[in-house]
């Protein structure tokens, strides 16, 4: 008996257990190769997004720090390089503990080292992983199923041999008592204890054993029929229950639910699984109603279910049915799908049916998540462009179907980005949080709001009358971005600015409203910020003109269209040139020599400057380093746009720029800034002046006198030079306030113990007035015009009108303007140039 059943058992369980593991390994690896995929493209998408800052400086520094992040954020990552126009960078994980797994089970995954290569702009960054991780994952999870099986296989083989030793002694048990009875003691009698089939056994044993004790004389007539009928009783009863210890092993061992039922709808047999998603025992479900045991929480479901099962018991066929609620005993809800088919007979008639069930909770919570992500944006939970896109078009349809306006509001957090830099990551997301949340809650069930990424959100506002509406509510609402951002307790102030396109049921895409809702916040933006404005059909040619020169201006630079100018700078009264000054050109492959005004004001709001600005600074430096050869003491100056030279990171990269040219001492570079943009920040201003005066570098204040100079800000701002407007400068001989203009800048420089340098020299009467005014300082046309670089120095050499400079000098100081004629130069002569 023990060879007979134990060991079709160890086949059964050999075949189900190796396919189980076979299963589990292909879905545990396919799992872990996809989140290993992931993660390495996650990590990549990062990596790119946190390069990409740093390497636009370049920042080796923040390079090196990003990518040795990298390692600790993904274990499986083991290098990261980085080569750039700056160098090359590597981080290497070090050695590893040893994995977990035994070295056959290295051999039989599927997970292969990943190697990616992501470009970032110029720069190309290689990652390396390798599935260690993902490995140990699949090795626990398979060690942890065998454990599980091998108790399992042990619980089973344990009862089973239970039941037979029950069995067993039974059969002993009868065994004896038959013989004893056989023997002449017919008083012998079975105990009525045991199994079911013990029980019937011994209550069928002793009813025959009355019935002999009383009728003897029958029973000896008829022993051999009884012997016989006895023998195929117990040869019934053995196949019965092995029947039935095979059915019981089988649903045990499977994964799934399983119910039996009879033609009446009853319960027959409940599986374990069964038994913990419904919550009942067999012994209560036994006899009940299938309905009342598996139980929908949909009335619709519930009676599909009936009417399936009725179908089935009349020899239907499968039911298979997914995404339903089944509420337990308990009250608890789990989302299952389910298999209903019939229990036939060898000659095909139903005997009952066989309801074959999962919990699919989890896959279905997790196909809800992804669905979500897929809609929404991660950090504040609103709807992301998918779903704008969507949406858009519904509203821009049904605005057209009813004929009423839609605003198209665009927002854009106004420099974000410097809080972002200097306060951190995150509190700037803190803030995206709560400017959602504030465009949230005014969006309210009418609205509808998205974020497009970055600190750029999308307003909708449909079903308006008039362009009064959207002035009002845009009040509303610019005043609640408007509010303290309240980040880790501390009160970040910050400000918006939007642009509104309104759609007027024109024949027009989502797609174009939302670029004109663009352009009016370029719009905004351009003229101060903190506001909104509402796009103009009329200046839509001229921001894309505009774009488009923007666009050519930067192709310029790329394509090494632009040119240093120098201007020579002299010392009047000593007679020598004492430096140069860098001015900007472009030669234009159409226009010729283009000069600065008419391109620079195109890009000096845009990170374009920033280019150009570092560009200046690198070529007025390497041209510097040649001069040095044959004038040591020149000073090169370069005037440094407000948005570059306001930058976070202006300083870093000027200590980079000037490691570049370690020749040049950095007290020969002269930095000039507008006086206006001084003004903007002057704390901020006035310290990154000082950090780069403790480099070396000196300042100077460009066209002074032009914009709101006041005795507080030039004795804040820490400037070495004052360089005195051309357009004072050049009326000074004919316009007695020019001339006292110019007089008061000298003296307010000589009163600070600053330097000061004239602008719009074009006479030597304009030189005369200035030396006698205490400027001994200037450049201009009187002196020399701008020239290319390999024209300075042979002009330098065939300067020869230092002596008239020099004679000028000898005209006596002006003591009191007040006193002076206007012309009081006018004897000597014009200074021609040669």
């Amino acid at each position: 008996m023990y060879s007979r059943l134990f060991l079709p058992i160890f086949v059964i369980i050999a075949v189900v257990v190796g396919l189980r593991y076979t299963l589990l390994f292909q879905s545990e690896t396919e799992y872990a190769n996809a989140r290993y995929q992931k993660d390495a493209g996650e990590l990549g998408v990062y990596l790119h997004k946190a390069l990409l800052p740093a390497l636009t400086t370049p920042d080796r520094a923040a390079l090196d720090n990003i990518l040795s992040g990298a390692l600790l954020l993904e274990a499986d990552l083991v290098s990261a390089r980085l080569d750039y126009a700056g160098g090359h960078l590597e981080a290497l994980r070090s050695a590893r503990p040893a994995p977990s797994f035994p070295d056959w089970f290295h051999d039989l995954h599927g997970l292969a080292p990943i190697d990616r290569t992501i470009y970032i702009g110029n720069a190309m960054l290689v990652l390396a992983f390798e599935p260690t991780l993902p490995l140990e994952q699949v090795w626990r999870t398979l060690r942890q199923q065998a454990v599980i099986s091998t108790v399992n296989i042990a619980i089973i083989y344990t009862l089973l041999g239970i039941i037979l030793f029950a069995n067993k002694r039974m059969l002993k048990r009868v065994t004896d008592t038959t013989t004893r009875f056989q023997h002449g003691d017919h008083s012998v009698r079975l105990p009525v204890s045991g199994t079911l089939e013990a029980r019937t056994v011994a209550i069928t044993f002793n009813n025959m054993a009355q019935r002999v004790q009383a009728l003897v004389y029958k029973l000896q007539q008829s022993q051999s029929e009884l012997s016989r009928q006895l023998e195929q009783t117990l040869r019934a009863q053995a196949q019965l229950q092995a029947e039935k210890d095979r059915i019981e092993v089988t649903l045990a061992s499977i994964g799934d639910a399983v119910i039996t039922t009879d033609l009446m709808g009853k319960v027959a047999t409940i599986n374990d699984v069964a038994q913990q998603l419904t919550g009942w025992s067999e012994s209560r479900a036994r006899g009940m109603e299938l309905h009342q045991v598996f139980v929908l929480e949909n009335n619709f479901g519930q009676h599909s279910l009936l009417k399936s099962m009725a179908a089935i018991y009349a020899g239907g066929e499968v039911v298979k049915v997914g995404n339903q609620s089944l509420r337990n005993r308990l009250g608890q809800s789990f989302t299952v799908e389910y298999t209903a088919n019939a229990i036939r007979a060898a000659l095909g008639e139903v005997q009952g049916s066989v309801l074959v069930f999962r919990d699919v909770t989890e896959r279905r919570q997790l196909m809800q998540q992804i669905s979500w992500q897929s809609n929404h944006d991660i950090l504040t939970g609103l709807p992301n462009r998918a779903a704008l896109a969507a949406r858009f078009e519904q509203e821009v349809a049904r605005a057209r179907d009813q004929d009423y306006l839609l605003a198209v509001c665009l927002f854009d957090l106004d420099h974000f980005q410097h809080v972002n830099q200097t306060l951190g990551q995150t509190v700037g997301d803190e803030i995206l949080k709560q400017a959602a949340s504030r465009l949230h809650d005014f969006a309210g069930q009418r609205h509808y709001v998205a974020r497009l990424g970055g600190d750029e959100f999308v307003l909708l506002l449909p079903e308006l009358e008039d362009r009064a509406g959207v002035e009002r509510a845009m009040e509303r609402l610019m005043a609640a971005l408007s509010r303290d951002y309240v980040c880790e307790g501390q009160a970040v102030s910050m400000s918006a600015s939007a642009g509104i396109a309104v759609y007027t049921g024109n024949e027009i895409s989502a797609d174009s409203l939302l670029r004109h809702a663009d352009q009016a916040l370029y719009q905004a933006k351009i003229t101060g910020r903190n506001r909104y404005h509402f796009f103009d059909a009329d200046l839509d040619e001229q921001v894309r003109t505009h774009h488009n020169r923007r666009t050519e201006v930067r192709a310029a630079l790329r394509a090494g269209e632009l040119r240093l100018y120098y201007q020579p700078k002299l010392d009047m009264r000593k007679g020598r040139i004492v430096g140069m000054e860098a001015l900007l050109r472009w030669q234009h492959p159409q226009r010729g020599i283009v000069g600065p005004m008419d391109f620079l004001p195109i890009v000096e709001h845009s990170d374009v400057i920033v280019d150009i600005g570092e560009w200046v600074l690198r070529e007025a430096l390497r041209q510097l380093l040649v001069w040095r050869e044959s004038n040591p003491d020149w000073v090169i100056s370069v005037n440094i746009a407000a948005r570059h030279f306001q930058r976070s990171d202006f300083v870093g990269q000027l200590t980079a720029i000037l490691a570049e040219f370690p020749q040049v001492p950095p007290h020969m570079l002269e930095l000039e800034i507008l006086e206006s943009s001084a003004l903007s920040d002057i704390s901020h201003v006035r310290r990154i002046m000082l950090e780069c005066q403790a480099l070396g570098i000196s300042f100077a204040l460009d066209d002074f006198g032009t914009g709101y100079s006041s005795m507080s800000y030039l004795k804040r701002l820490p400037a070495d030079v004052l360089k005195i407007d051309q357009s004072f400068v050049r009326n000074m001989l004919v316009d007695r306030d020019d001339l006292h203009l110019v007089s008061a800048v000298i003296g307010l420089a000589r009163s600070f113990g600053l330097g000061v340098i004239a602008e719009g020299v074009e006479t030597i009467e304009h030189g005369a007035m200035l030396m006698r005014l205490g400027c001994d300082l200037v450049q201009g046309y009187g002196i020399a015009r701008p020239m290319p670089a390999d024209d300075v120095l042979p002009w330098v050499a065939s300067f020869d009108q230092a002596k008239v400079w020099q004679a000028a000098a000898q005209l006596p100081p002006i003591l009191n303007l007040h006193s002076e004629p206007a012309a009081s130069t006018s004897q000597m002569p014009l200074f021609v140039q040669g």
